[in-house]
């Protein structure tokens, strides 16, 4: 049987076979682009943030179906662009400035130094509110300190920095 079998075929079928797993591929992918596109055009409506293919960054103002136009306001410049210009909904990227990121450095070393001392806050709060007064006030009374009450300093002083961190 293998002798029959012509090397010019095999290729002819492998070529074939290439073709359509390639076609099929190109399908899919038209496919899912288009799906992308209408969920596009659905989420455009007045108020949206968008980025046009040129990278200007815009609000729109209006959206006519029946012309395919698009109105945007960019800084306030109003502009009409076809709905294809529109690249898709813009989102802001993270950014972090130096100065924070070594405030952030610094509160976890600073956290990661009380791992320790965090291990018993956290087995007390497990316990029941009522069994944490009895504890408190047991305490109080032989004149220990409160272990409760230097935890919850401590997460003051942490939300008062982060508070400061967002006003810089």
């Amino acid at each position: 049987m293998s002798q029959n079998l012509d090397p010019n075929m095999v290729m002819i079928v492998i070529l074939i076979l290439f073709i359509f797993m390639m076609w099929m591929s190109s399908r899919r992918m038209k496919k899912q682009q288009k799906q992308q596109q209408e969920e596009l055009r659905e989420a455009m409506v007045p108020g949206t943030l968008v980025v046009l293919r040129g990278g200007i960054i815009a609000t729109i103002v209006s959206v006519d179906e029946k012309y395919e136009e698009i109105v945007v306001d960019s800084e306030g410049s109003r502009l009409r662009f076809k709905l294809n210009a529109v690249a898709g909904k813009y989102v802001r990227p993270a950014f972090i400035d130096d100065d924070e990121a070594e405030a952030n450095d610094s509160q976890q070393e600073d956290a990661s130094s009380e791992g320790a001392e965090g291990t018993s806050v956290a087995s007390e709060t497990e316990v029941s509110d009522t069994e944490r007064t009895d504890v408190q006030s047991a305490s109080s009374a032989d004149g220990t300190a409160d272990t409760a009450a230097p935890a919850e300093a401590g997460e003051a002083d942490t939300e008062d920095k982060a508070s400061d961190n967002e006003a810089k």
